[in-house]
């Protein structure tokens, strides 16, 4: 019997538009298509502040991932070992972000929206590990169905859980980008973390809440099986129908395949 051997790497694209109504772009992203790890963040806090501190975060947790695995013997990183690894870079972007806040009285009370995605493999498949603090979002597209991977860190999903409220009610409700989680808020991150298994023909979509404002999960599934396989054209597409929709906030969009 043969076993599959995963050999290719997982490319990730992106793009990221300032929108119809935003004076600045404050989101950011990095691709490390060698290191596997794709970051997306969205900034907020006056002034330059959310510019900066996503900034900091897309740049930061590459770093530190990339200095903690240059130190590693074995070609494969279990995913408990990854998972760890993603905390204490999310940990120390939290960190860099509240100290330069301190310093800095008109970076005072900046903060970032994180969504991390690693992908590492086993000698027969491969796992993708999510780490994430707000509202920006982690998607699954397999076999023409999308499905959301992370769960918003808002108040408006904290009074879903209760069912305090409808999901109809929180599309309009006035406190719905209401954050409980971000990194540079609180003295420590404390991030949400999964790992799951992924097959060779998935796509992986990254995005900050300026798409998924102005479009509902099945638009964007719609879009992307319209588009897939082509992470480029798709990107485009959810870009610009964001803001044929209004374009309310600055769109980021990533997307990760294997090539």
């Amino acid at each position: 019997m043969t076993s599959t051997q995963p050999s290719d790497n997982w490319i990730g694209v992106g793009l990221t538009d300032i929108g119809l109504v935003r004076k600045l772009n404050q989101d950011a992203f990095s691709l490390d298509n060698t290191l596997q790890l794709w970051v997306l963040a969205d900034g907020m806090g006056g002034h330059a502040g959310g510019e900066v501190a996503s900034q900091i975060a897309v740049e930061t947790i590459p770093h530190v991932i990339r200095t903690q695995l240059s130190t590693e013997t074995s070609p494969y990183v279990q995913p408990d070992q990854l998972e760890s690894l993603l905390c204490q870079a999310l940990e120390s972007a939290n960190q860099t972000i509240r100290k330069e806040a301190a310093e800095d009285e008109r970076l005072k009370g900046m903060g970032t929206t994180i969504v991390v995605v690693a992908i590492t493999r086993s000698p027969t498949a491969y796992q993708a590990s999510v780490a994430h603090a707000g509202d920006s979002r982690a998607y699954l597209f397999r076999q023409g169905t999308l499905s959301l991977w992370t769960k918003d860190h808002t108040l408006m999903e904290e009074r879903l859980a209760l069912n305090l409220i409808t999901p109809e009610e929180v599309r309009t409700h006035p406190l719905r980008h209401v954050l409980t989680k971000a990194l540079g808020i609180e003295p420590q991150a404390q991030p949400t973390i999964h790992t799951y298994p992924i097959d060779p023909s998935d796509l992986i979509l990254l995005c900050s809440d300026g798409l998924t404002k102005m479009l509902t999960d099945q638009e964007i599934q719609t879009i992307v099986g319209q588009e897939a396989p082509h992470p480029e054209a798709i990107c485009r597409k959810l870009v610009a129908t964001a803001n044929r929709l209004g374009g309310e906030d600055n769109t980021t969009v990533m997307l990760i395949g294997l090539h």
